[in-house]
């Protein structure tokens, strides 16, 4: 198959020894078979473990020449990982991004806007001087490679991010480095395998009452229905608010308190200092006095000089909170048997407090019965609200089809994964439950609701933090009055941190987990990531090869053209045959031509010029009959006149569209600015949805936003293979001033499917079509729907700062896509970043690849102008393993995992 001169490698031991030309390996590390230790540098000779006196190796056969280890992790070195970045001019550029080109304004847009790295930079001002000192973000979280073959081992890889890059790329698997992989759950021995990375770093630089992370001894909590729950958040309140003398509407008391003092990293670790600590190992009892409240060990970290002056040392973990929470909410409004935090426990717990007497258990001689809570859906609004969500369709690569996971008959949801749960929070909670629940159960949820939406959002403004924080405060209390004390588990809690925490932080889509949890290696762990990361380096390197930088999007839609009028220059590509009975006449070719001259920025002022000619010559009644009927003619003639006498405004182009159409194609669907839409009659027959069209007002409707589907995609064709890509769409009347055409209820608005206008115009340029979802509205009847506006996951509205403009308030606000999942010719990088490294004075030859070898010991060092690797600031981002199986292999007794939260004191 290959020619007889090829020059691969034989086998894959030869594979191997290019991959480490490259060196971008890994050691084996030994360790105690139970995480007292490892085998490393002064214990690297020893033979058993000093600690449990456990032996270093499996007892095997006295013929067998070698010794097999009884526990082996995986350390893949930090600083070759690090050089990588700075061994391309152009990801070196990238990496000073925080610094050069990020706009600093009240947005949070790259977690350089938050506190946590403005503090550090003032407390290091050394390190803050030079951009290309490398900031770190660290996660772990477990997996279970074998599925449901090994239900008790879960893999822990330990990955960093570097957060110099930005938006578009620091968070994606290209820039992703993986650190350690422990093959077994460490616990709280974690610190133990963290012992290389931890010296790696500083050379680098020269559950229970308390289970809260940030609240530590200062939170309020008790034991209800047998758990350990967390109320009070009155403390937040301010200190004259009329809630704060209530008593029996919340737990019974009045509350004085001042909300938890924040501890600072040196307060901690002198905290730390003073208590003992048992060494690590399975052997070793885990007996906790109360004096070390809720410190299990000291966190390795803390032996990094800079660790106790971050503002943010462990981060809450959003996906894992929002999950939760949906978890816990939805199973108690749902009165989900072994889900619910309305249990006989919890009634017995509200009569023992002497509060919500409507709650207590109904006692009838020696029998008693939970009868339905008033914030529990009645059976068949359980049952109604259930078909609601199964009717429910997301966009091509939104979301999964959660109507997969919903059982009417049973009366619950199985298989709901993390992301589902946080698509279902905020759009499909809020719009089921409105008329299902009272209104006093449904408000504080949909704030909840709304809580979230912002928080997650790609870019954040302090303002909308600030609201957030005091918005939190009001849900937590006004649910205090509606559930019982069972409900708020340690997830529900630290909801009121997670706004400060983005203040520090910035946005979280930077420290939460679906990264981690979408980057799960698979096989040969270390091998395979070994392999990747060789692969991506290289990619860098190679031109006209297909490779991770320059692969086309999913939703390819041509790339950038090179026509100059607006209407000739769309990224659209159009696809599929139109529906059965699809035409366009001659009569459909006028007005789409007369649309498209009438959207054309270029030619706006002929169009003046020619409807002031109309009112001079015509009467006001017919001025628009006549300047539709004149105006293509007259536009001709004006262009040949500017042909005959060359002059320069004059152009094939203008020329071209003032000649008008010469035919027209229709298609069922259409890329466009790397999203899918596809016509009515062909997404019908689909699980997802992709014909919603939203058009913001404009000319005399600014006050006005268009709703429609798209029906069919139109490709009009002008002279010299020129084309302009047009929506034909169905809109519904949207006029706020009409009768029954739209209603806003709870914030959420609604569409009157029933009612459409312009019907004779019903087009729009395709790059005008941003997309929206539909959602049936249960509570206004058949025929309304809500709409649901959403952001593009890899979609980043970001300003940059022009290095070249000493003006810092001239930025260039760009619509800027992911680079991993572009067209080539619309990628900011792609075509630059395949530049190889260039050294100044050492002319470029053609290199064959089979020769290329990489001595990482010659790389750049601090003091070179290639840029840093010596320094670098880590927030840690860790979380336990989530549980991914069906809601019913759960049960109360889990106390829903109320664990994943990221934090060393575990």
């Amino acid at each position: 198959m290959l020619p007889t001169d090829n020059c691969l490698p034989k086998d894959h031991k030869q594979a191997q020894k290019v991959l480490n030309g490259l060196g971008l390996g890994y050691e084996k590390i030994h360790a105690c078979k139970n995480n007292c230790m490892l085998f490393y540098k002064e214990y690297e000779s020893l033979d058993t473990c000093p600690i449990c006196n456990e032996s270093r190796f499996k007892m095997t056969s006295q013929n067998r020449t070698t010794k097999i280890p009884q526990k082996v992790m995986r350390y893949l070195p930090l600083k070759p990982r690090l050089q990588r970045l700075y061994m391309s001019t152009h990801t070196a550029t990238d990496m000073r991004w925080h610094k050069e080109k990020r706009v600093d304004d009240d947005v949070m847009r790259h977690p350089a806007d938050g506190e946590a790295w403005k503090e550090f930079d003032r407390t290091f001002p050394e390190f803050a001087a030079d951009p290309r000192n490398v900031r770190l973000g660290l996660a772990t979280d477990g997996f279970n490679p074998y599925g449901v073959l090994n239900q008790h081992h879960s893999t822990w890889p330990i990955f960093v991010f570097p957060y110099n890059l930005p938006p578009w790329k620091c968070m994606k698997k290209e820039y992703m480095m993986m650190t350690v992989l422990i093959t077994e759950d460490p616990g709280r021995s974690i610190d133990v395998y963290l012992r290389p990375l931890v010296d790696e770093l500083k050379d680098l630089w020269t559950n229970g009452y308390m289970a809260c992370p940030v609240c530590k001894e200062d939170v309020t909590s008790g034991w209800h229905a047998g758990k350990v729950c967390y109320l009070g958040h009155r403390r937040w309140l301010p200190w004259d608010h009329a809630w704060r003398d209530k008593d029996k509407e919340f737990d019974g008391n009045t509350e004085r308190r001042l909300r938890p003092r924040e501890w600072s990293g040196d307060e901690i670790l002198d905290q730390l200092n003073r208590l003992d600590f048992a060494p690590f190992g399975k052997t070793i009892s885990r007996i906790r006095p109360s004096t070390h409240m809720n410190w299990t060990h000291k966190p390795m970290f803390f032996e990094l000089p800079y660790w106790s002056k971050l503002k943010l040392r462990h981060n809450l973990d959003v996906m894992h909170v929002e999950k939760n929470v949906f978890d816990t909410l939805v199973g108690t409004i749902l009165d989900i048997e072994g889900k619910t935090k309305d249990t006989i426990k919890a009634r017995l717990d509200l009569e023992r407090m002497g509060i919500r007497r409507g709650l207590w258990m109904n006692r009838d001689n020696d029998k008693a019965r939970r009868d339905l809570a008033f914030f529990c859906m009645k059976p068949n609004d359980k049952k109604e609200f259930l078909k609601f969500v199964s009717s429910v369709k997301f966009p091509d690569g939104y979301a999964s089809n959660i109507a997969r996971c919903v059982n009417v008959d049973g009366g619950k949801f199985t298989g709901l994964k993390s992301h589902d749960c946080h698509v279902f929070m905020q759009r499909l909670l809020p719009v089921g439950i409105r008329h299902l629940l009272p209104e006093d159960v449904v408000k504080p949820i949909i704030l909840l609701s709304r809580f979230f939406s912002p928080l997650t959002a790609k870019t954040l403004r302090k303002t909308d933090m600030f609201q957030l924080r005091h918005d939190i405060v009001q849900v937590l209390c006004k649910s205090e009055m509606i559930f019982p004390p069972a409900f708020f588990t340690s997830m529900i809690h630290v909801m009121v941190h997670l706004p400060e925490e983005a203040l520090l932080a910035g946005p979280v889509n930077y420290r939460w987990m679906y990264p981690i949890e979408r980057a799960k290696p698979e096989g040969s762990i270390v091998e395979a990531w070994v392999q990747y990361e060789s692969l991506t380096f290289c990619g860098m390197y190679l031109k006209d090869v297909e490779t991770v930088f320059n692969r086309p999007q999913r939703n390819h839609d041509g790339g950038m053209r090179n026509e100059k009028l607006s209407v000739f220059a769309q990224s659209a590509r159009p696809f599929g045959d139109p529906g059965r009975g699809e035409s366009f006449s001659r009569n459909d070719m006028e007005v789409a031509h007369w649309f498209i001259l009438n959207n054309c920025d270029e030619i706006m002022g002929y169009l003046y010029e020619h409807e002031e000619m109309m009112k001079r010559e015509h009467p006001s009644h017919l001025v628009a009959q006549k300047h539709r009927e004149l105006f293509p003619q007259w536009f001709l003639l004006s262009v040949n006149k500017l042909k005959s006498s060359n002059s320069p405004t004059y152009s094939d182009e203008l020329y071209n569209l003032a000649f008008g159409l010469i035919r027209a194609e229709l298609f069922s669907g259409c890329n466009v600015n790397g999203v899918k839409f596809l016509g009515v009659a062909r997404d019908d027959k689909l699980c997802t949805q992709n014909s919603g069209v939203h058009v913001p007002g404009g000319g005399e409707s600014t006050d006005i936003d268009f709703y429609g589907k798209l029906t069919t995609v139109v490709q009009l064709l002008y002279k010299d293979r020129y084309q302009v890509i047009l929506f034909k769409c169905r809109w519904f009347d949207t006029n706020p001033h009409r009768p029954g055409s739209v209603k806003i209820d709870h914030g959420l608005l609604s569409v009157n499917m029933n009612r459409t206008w312009y019907d004779d115009d019903p087009y729009i340029l395709a790059n005008m079509a941003t997309q929206i979802v539909y959602l049936d509205d249960p509570k206004a009847g058949s025929g309304w729907n809500v709409v649901q506006k959403m952001d593009r996951r890899n979609v980043y509205a970001v300003p940059e700062l022009d290095p070249t403009d000493n003006n810092v308030d001239n930025v260039a606000d760009q619509r800027l896509e992911s680079s991993m999942e572009n067209d080539a010719q619309t990628l900011r990088d792609t075509n630059v970043i395949q530049e190889p490294f260039q050294i100044q004075g050492v002319s470029s030859i053609e290199i064959p690849i089979q020769s290329i070898t990489i001595d990482l010991g010659d790389l750049p060092r601090h003091d070179d102008a290639v840029g840093p690797s010596n320094d670098d600031d880590v927030h840690i981002e860790e979380a336990e393993e989530e549980e991914e199986e069906d809601w019913e292999t759960e049960s109360d007794d889990s106390d829903d995992n109320e664990s994943y939260y990221s934090s060393n004191d575990e």
